[in-house]
């Protein structure tokens, strides 16, 4: 057993031989970025040694469930959004953890496309679901794709890649932070759910896979996001456009926008909205 600040580890899967003999090797790069594509991907209070998704990763990379739970919270030591609640992850991070954690936080759109394609390379790997197995295909025309082939190359096919590389990354890290529910008005229903984009995708291509540039919606508060009729100011809270409220009075839109002005968005569990991207999207989006 460990401790965390918040959580109590159990273990209780007996070890492999495999996670026996690379217990005490250094972590190889391709195990980094899985586990901090996990990271992305998972609540952080589920980091837990015996959740079945941590036990899963750790047995297809060679490790213990208790070394891929303690370099989760040591990602989460980095986490500026885990500090504002007051959780501080663990204290026993590495130079290696805090090099993976500043090279995402510095080119999403380079390392997301680099820890989906590591993950791949892990046979029946978790993390690539199975109905878009095909999406990342880490193999085109019969060989194996690199990452400078898919930020650069010119075809049709790579290009196609990268964009799903991208949403499949993009879309599974917001839903995560924000619970898998809408962060206007708390809807849960899975197949209801978007990951938005505060600055819009084709505005930005850096930013397409920055968790940060995005928010948890249900369909319809997308829409209404993409279309300006409402926006999110410097602290957070629901401002509604003139142009939605002159179609008052309406009792659905009382219910589904009214009844939530001024109050505060479901803040994320991590990767906080950027203020600079909102202001973008209130200036250039938002009909006052």
């Amino acid at each position: 057993m460990y401790i965390s600040c918040r959580h109590v580890y159990y273990l209780d899967q007996p070890q492999t031989a495999l996670q026996n003999q690379h217990m005490h090797e250094p972590w190889t790069r391709d195990q980094l970025l899985v586990v901090f594509n996990l990271y992305c991907k998972i609540q952080f209070s589920k980091t837990k040694a015996n959740n079945s998704l941590v036990i899963e990763v750790a047995h297809q990379i060679g490790r213990s469930a208790a070394s891929v739970a303690m370099k989760l919270g040591n990602f989460g030591s980095f986490d500026p959004a885990l500090h504002a609640k007051g959780v501080k992850g663990l204290s026993g991070a590495s130079r290696a953890d805090r090099a993976i954690w500043d090279e995402f936080n510095q080119d999403w759109e380079r390392l997301s496309i680099e820890s989906e394609l590591a993950a791949e390379r892990f046979p029946g790997s978790m993390l690539t679901t199975p109905p878009e197995r095909h999406v990342g295909d880490s193999h085109i025309y019969g060989h194996p794709v690199k990452v400078e082939d898919i930020l650069s190359g010119p075809s049709e096919t790579v290009r196609e890649v990268k964009v799903r590389l991208h949403q499949r990354f993009f879309r599974e890290a917001v839903l995560a932070s924000y619970g898998s529910s809408c962060c206007f008005c708390s809807n849960p229903v899975p197949q209801l759910l978007t990951a938005a984009h505060i600055v819009p995708w084709a505005d930005r291509e850096d930013l397409r896979a920055n968790p940060r540039n995005g928010l948890c919606l249900c369909s319809l508060h997308h829409d209404a996001f993409d279309s300006g009729l409402w926006a999110i100011d410097d602290t957070y809270q629901i401002k509604l456009s003139s142009a939605l409220m002159a179609y008052l009075p309406s009792k659905i839109l009382e219910v589904s926008f009214v009844d939530f002005s001024r109050a505060q968005i479901r803040m994320p569990d991590k990767f906080w909205p950027e203020r600079e991207f909102l202001a973008f999207h209130r200036s250039n989006l938002f009909r006052e």
